[in-house]
């Protein structure tokens, strides 16, 4: 028999479950209706689709996904908009009084291979205390040459009473460069400076935290590829490695991803 007191730790957990709709009005109108995954942050949710085993800071403080409504509308080739209303950041059932503003655009150049992506996140998290979100999230990208590519990413948030009565703000910038080395093999580097300005997203001191990670993907054949990785992250305010004993570390991870 499950414990209700330890229900978050066994409740059931559904990454999507959403209908879409489409209506050809102007160029036409998409409609997402349900619990789907965020439009907030460069790094997808699932895995297989991220050139990199780990995931940025700036990936782990975004929300995951959404639930309410989401309108898409390609005014042209270039641009789209998007617009709706959520129940705040990952949440599915808790809070169904919250409401939260999602909206942004989307401007892409495909000719050129460049964009640039806004998209911003406004409202409460919680209906039972002041709980008001403010998140955005901007992407730029471009080509440096035909096969390899950057993205520079910079995301802000603002909470009220994240911890407990605590406030919370945290910013961070992260670069990626990829290189298309062949059918078969990329590779990619990832820079990355996260500024935890109340010491609440992970729990530490305030500071600033960095990471710098090195990966490959080798596409074996069209079900199998194989990710290494390294990555060394250090932290000039709190010392959240190794049970809070040093300021730096190294990581070296790898993993196959099957597609079937």
């Amino acid at each position: 028999m499950i414990n209700p007191a330890t229900l978050g730790f066994y409740d059931v957990a559904l990454p999507q479950a959403f209908v879409e709709v489409y209506a050809p009005l102007g160029n036409g109108l998409s409609a997402k209706i349900g619990h789907f995954y965020s439009i907030m942050g460069y790094e997808p949710v699932p895995s297989p689709p991220n050139l990199f085993v780990s995931h940025s800071y700036s990936m782990k403080s975004s929300p995951f996904t959404m639930t309410g409504t989401l309108l898409t509308y390609p005014v042209n080739d270039f641009l789209t908009i998007q617009s709706g209303a959520v129940t705040g950041p990952d949440n599915f059932d808790q809070h169904p009084g919250a409401w939260s503003f999602i909206g942004g655009f989307n401007l892409e150049n495909k000719v050129h291979s460049r964009g640039f992506t806004f998209n911003v996140l406004d409202g409460d998290i919680d209906d039972t205390t002041p709980s008001h979100l403010t998140y955005y999230y901007s992407m730029m990208h471009f080509d440096l040459l035909p096969d390899l590519h950057y993205v520079l990413q910079h995301d802000y948030g603002d909470q009220q009473n994240a911890v407990g009565s605590q406030n919370a703000e945290w910013y961070s910038i992260v670069n990626y460069l990829t290189y298309d080395i062949n059918s078969q093999w990329n590779a990619g580097i990832r820079a990355e400076w996260f500024h935890d300005d109340d010491g609440t997203r992970f729990l530490a001191t305030p500071g600033s935290y960095y990471e710098i990670s090195a990966a490959a993907n080798w596409k074996t054949n069209g079900w199998l590829t194989l990710r290494p990785e390294i990555r060394y992250d250090w932290a000039d305010g709190p010392k959240p490695f190794n049970v809070g004993t040093s300021s730096d570390q190294w990581l070296i991870s790898f993993d196959a991803v099957v597609r079937f």
